[in-house]
């Protein structure tokens, strides 16, 4: 009987290397980082069909909190974390310290024999972290994991992000954890990465193409508030040494290795186009830059087909900008509109010519 052992991001560098994953191991166990469908199905497809064991569990509770025994026909975009083990018990709380109802965001606190007793010579940090359990006996602990969770209707419990990878962005509270869930579930992105930069998320994703409809597909699936403002397409997210993602590696969104070499305007309608992006972006576009990859949402969309309607006086939907994001594109949009305007005229000058000469 043999088992290994891997955070998602190492199983994804191992299935990445290998046409058959089938001799790994009798038992494949997962740990240290959200485990999503994308990878699952990846090393089912590779010829896997042993089980799969979803772990949780931070060091201060002995490693081990819980698992989720992973069925053959998993339907989650995040593998849940589950139930926890024997003597083991997991809360959900609110910033009060109260249970939060099922489905609800909260920081999961975890106690039971397997929780440590702190933090050698930080007693600060024990007392900060290491609080009294209010649901068990005196003298009963809980570790605040400072993770945040939910747990489902079938009582499993979801893991969503981390407290402290929590943002604002314009003074909401945004967990880059349930924006990563949405991106990884789009069915050509293999994984992804999201962080805040300034007071706009930015959405890192590995792809064989860049797809440019990730904006909109994040706008049906999210708070506007919550869809990446840059997307940044990587052959890999990097990992740290743990496997786990490493922030530091992560290229500069504005130096987009995937995206476009700077093409100036080429004609009248273009550079009237761009005008009006850098005026609403505060950033200089070329032709083929998205406008929803250098800061535009749909937001910013709508107050875009104002400006293009009142500078060129002609209707357009805000689809237009979805459908055809770059600045060529909104520009070949506006000369077929001007173009459809002028027919519908001259047919209706026509009509009038021959009514008067009948």
């Amino acid at each position: 009987f043999s088992f290994i052992k891997l955070t998602p991001g190492q199983l994804d560098v191992v299935v990445e290397r290998l046409v058959n994953v089938g001799g790994l191991a009798d038992v494949l166990l997962v740990a240290g980082e959200p485990f999503t469908r994308r990878t699952l199905e990846r090393v089912r497809g590779l010829g896997f069909t042993g089980p799969v064991v979803n772990e949780y569990g931070p060091t201060e509770a002995t490693v081990g909190t819980c698992t989720f025994p992973v069925p053959q026909d998993a339907g989650w975009d995040v593998v849940p974390i589950g139930r926890p083990l024997p003597n083991m018990t997991m809360y959900v709380l609110d910033a009060g310290m109260r249970p939060v109802p099922v489905g609800v965001v909260g920081e999961l606190y975890v106690g039971g024999v397997g929780v440590a007793r702190g933090y050698a010579g930080r007693p600060e940090l024990t007392a900060d972290r290491f609080v009294p359990d209010p649901f068990a006996g005196q003298g009963a602990r809980l570790y605040r994991t400072g993770d945040l969770v939910r747990r489902a209707p079938d009582g499993n419990v979801e893991f969503v992000g981390r407290v402290d990878d929590q943002v604002k962005i314009r003074g909401y509270r945004v967990e880059p954890g349930e924006v990563r869930t949405v991106l990884v579930a789009h069915e050509a992105v293999r994984d992804a990465a999201v962080v805040a930069d300034g007071e706009r998320l930015v959405g890192y994703y590995v792809a064989d193409d860049a797809l440019d409809e990730l904006a909109e597909y994040c706008s049906n699936r999210l708070p506007e508030y919550m869809v990446p403002a840059v997307f940044v397409r990587l052959e890999e997210i990097p990992l740290n040494a743990n496997g786990k993602l490493d922030r530091s590696a992560l290229p500069d969104p504005e130096a987009d290795p995937a995206g476009p070499e700077f093409v100036k305007p080429r004609n009248v309608v273009e550079e009237r186009v761009a005008e009006l992006w850098t005026e609403l972006l505060g950033v200089q576009v070329g032709v083929e830059h998205n406008f929803f990859q250098i800061g535009g949402n749909s937001i910013l969309a709508i107050r875009l087909i104002s400006a293009l309607q009142g500078a060129f006086e002609i209707e357009l939907r805000v689809r237009t900008i979805f459908e055809r994001p770059t600045v060529a594109g909104q520009a070949a949009a506006i000369e077929e509109q001007v173009r459809a305007e002028i027919d519908a005229l001259s047919d209706a000058a026509l009509a009038v010519d021959t009514e008067g000469e009948a």
